[in-house]
């Protein structure tokens, strides 16, 4: 019933419209699910690899496009039945539903009262950051592994079962494969929880002189560096001269990254934190075989995603993501945790934009807030020492990996480093890198310490539990009511019912193409492509996965056809001797091409676009109405396609690779 109200009121047009726009992250998503029934199904092939996109280089793999198989393998029974939009908007309600019941659990776990862990769970349900992830990244809605892999490591903790441990195994390979971030995740929090249970950090007593001096020039050092940096930003230079030599400090990177490391170092002088091994029962020796278990079962089980790794690794086909220090993805606003609901139909139209940057995925990847009556709530349990420390260190480590490796408040970037601007260079951890979606471990946390804070303040309050519990709903209900929610036509445009009617031989180009992935894009490709293919079934040229290597942009972009096109898409001038190469390479792309129809938008097209491909690759106009033009092929030489690299899923049963 909550799923309903919170996604209210897609129930009622399930197979009809979306919650995300088709051409967006969301029409991606409903292909994933039908392109892994496609491949396994009708071609017999290993489903996490396909040549229905970037059909003119042989297709692609998806070991690094988050592809949630996952969903994939639950949607394969439905989809013949309910059609695939009903069946992606079945398992978005059902992985929400499971989100809740999960933190449910957990928090059943932790010793929460029924009621306090209802509350957990659904306050986690409605949260505005899996709301707002709804639009858009389907994948991070599938969050219940996160709260199971929790509670199946406490209950490994507890019992030292061999069967726990192969359970928290299990859960861990299920959250990679619902999305690789949620893996990495894992790994995380299971660092956090068995540190938790191991670790006692406790301040040092002993007072030595050379700490007490070392503590003044520090003190002394911080002073002239705070100086320094208001003067900067009031009238300073962008150089300054000392004994002769000139020093550039044309922004606040560098001083304050050195102001940071100070007052790090004066503050663990401070403190002079002691960590302690803490082990009474001499359980950690049983619980390493165990986490060692664990860790094979993970691995066994997403071996077909590891092999696909390890291939694209020796055909240097892995996308090469470079980690700069200063410029590479940020993470959520500080003040963003405190934004008013975003996602309320009253005044979410105004506070949706607080603290955004100014990019067109602001809108769901940057919103991180919680509810302002649960924090609250927190706050007045935390006051009364109500909640575990843990589970606040807990959720103030990953609010803080949250807001990405350098500190926002109030839209101002502060140049203040956070812990992801250390912890993106650890091999693997750095795979996840867009920082903001730590915020939904985070809300996770928040969950958990307002079912703790409930939890207290009922036995507080137990004369007046029912009002005060019926206040507290009605409070929370009217902050996080996200409802009635902008639905989205799946409706596809009639120009595909036409080809729809043919057999798949033959490839689709629609202009304009070009290559998309997560971190950039050559030409104008565009993802609607892509679940209107679930519905014409040709393959395409283009595509637009999560990540795409180099070496498969430089594939395309060498083909002189390509790369013409891919320029006009993007509505750049194209030289003449480039153009007139193209039209030399007429028979050559065809041929490997083997093209049967082109689609021109006319709304995103440019004309010179259009005139160039019906010129260049010969084209007859067979359809037009208000918003495409369809072509076929005059006289196409014969078709000779590129061989698909990726492995069949015989080979996979037989234990074989070609």
């Amino acid at each position: 019933m909550l799923t309903g109200v919170l996604t209210w009121p897609l129930p009622r047009h399930l197979d009809t419209h979306l919650l995300g726009r088709p051409s967006g992250d969301t029409g991606v998503y409903v292909w994933n699910l039908w392109i892994f029934r496609h491949e396994l199904l009708t071609h017999g092939n290993f489903p996490l690899a396909t040549d229905h996109v970037f059909a003119y280089t042989g297709g692609a793999d998806f070991s690094l496009h988050n592809y949630t198989p996952l969903a994939g393998l639950l949607a394969l029974p439905l989809i013949g039945m309910l059609g695939v939009v009903q069946t992606y908007n079945l398992l978005l309600l059902a992985f929400l539903t499971c989100s809740g019941i999960a933190v449910f659990l957990l928090a059943r776990r932790l010793g929460l009262s029924g009621v306090s862990a209802w509350a957990a769970g659904a306050l986690f349900m409605a949260s505005p950051v899996l709301t707002a992830k709804e639009t858009a990244h389907f994948s991070l809605v599938t969050a219940a592994p996160l709260a199971l892999f929790l509670w199946a490591l406490l209950r490994t903790l507890d019992s030292r079962r061999l069967l726990d441990a192969v359970l928290v195994g299990v859960v861990a390979a299920v959250a990679s494969y619902s999305d690789a971030y949620y893996g990495i995740y894992c790994g995380l929090m299971g660092l956090a929880v068995v540190a938790a249970a191991f670790l006692r950090v406790e301040r040092s007593t002993s007072e030595r002189a050379r700490f007490r001096t070392a503590g003044r020039v520090l003190t002394a050092a911080i002073v002239v560096g705070v100086t320094f940096l208001a003067w900067r930003l009031v009238h300073g230079p962008d150089e300054i001269v000392v004994a002769s030599r000139r020093i550039l400090v044309r922004t606040l990177y560098t001083p304050v990254l050195v102001l940071t490391i100070l007052l790090a170092v004066r503050g663990w002088l401070a403190w002079r934190p002691r960590v302690r091994f803490h082990d009474p029962a001499g359980a950690l020796r049983t619980l390493a075989g165990r986490g060692a278990v664990a860790v094979a079962v993970c691995l066994a089980l997403t071996s077909p995603l590891l092999v696909g790794l390890a291939l694209r690794s020796v055909d240097e086909r892995l996308p090469e993501t470079a980690i700069y220090w200063r410029s590479s993805p940020r993470g959520v606003d500080l003040l963003a945790y405190l934004v008013p609901n975003p996602n309320h139909p009253w005044f979410g139209d105004t506070t949706r934009q607080w603290f955004l940057p100014d990019r067109p995925d602001a809108y769901p990847e940057y919103i991180a807030a919680f509810p302002l009556v649960a924090l609250a709530v927190i706050a007045v349990a935390a006051w009364r020492r109500h909640v575990p420390r843990r589970w606040v260190v807990f959720t103030a480590v990953f609010a803080a990996l949250s807001l990405g490796p350098f500190i926002y408040v109030g839209g101002v970037n502060t140049y203040v480093i956070g812990p992801w601007a250390l912890l993106r260079y650890v091999p693997v951890v750095g795979m996840a890198r867009s920082p903001a979606r730590f915020a939904i471990p985070a809300a996770l946390g928040f969950s958990l310490l307002f079912g703790f804070a409930v939890n207290a303040l009922s036995h507080r309050m137990a004369h007046m539990r029912w009002a005060a519990g019926a206040l507290l709903t009605a409070a929370l209900a009217i902050e996080l009511l996200p409802a009635p929610r902008t639905l989205y036509s799946a409706a596809v445009p009639m120009v595909y019912e036409m080809i729809a009617s043919d057999n798949e031989s033959g490839r689709l180009l629609e202009l304009p193409t070009g290559i998309r992935d997560g971190t950039s894009s050559i030409g104008n490709f565009n993802p609607a492509t892509e679940f209107f293919q679930t519905r014409h079934r040709h393959p395409v040229i283009g595509g637009y996965l999560s990540r795409v290597s180099h070496a498969r942009k430089a594939m395309n972009r060498r083909v002189p056809m390509l790369r013409v096109v891919f320029g006009l898409s993007e509505g750049r001038a194209v030289a003449p001797a480039e153009l007139e190469e193209a039209r030399a390479s007429r028979d050559t792309f065809l041929r490997r091409a083997c093209l049967k129809y082109v689609l021109v938008d006319k709304h995103r097209a440019s004309d010179e676009l259009r005139d160039f491909a019906v010129q260049a690759l010969g084209l007859t106009r067979v359809h037009e109405d208000d918003e495409y033009l369809l072509y076929t092929v005059a006289a196409p030489p014969p078709c000779d396609p590129p061989k698909r690299r990726e492995r069949r899923l015989r080979w996979v049963l037989a234990g074989r690779l070609p």
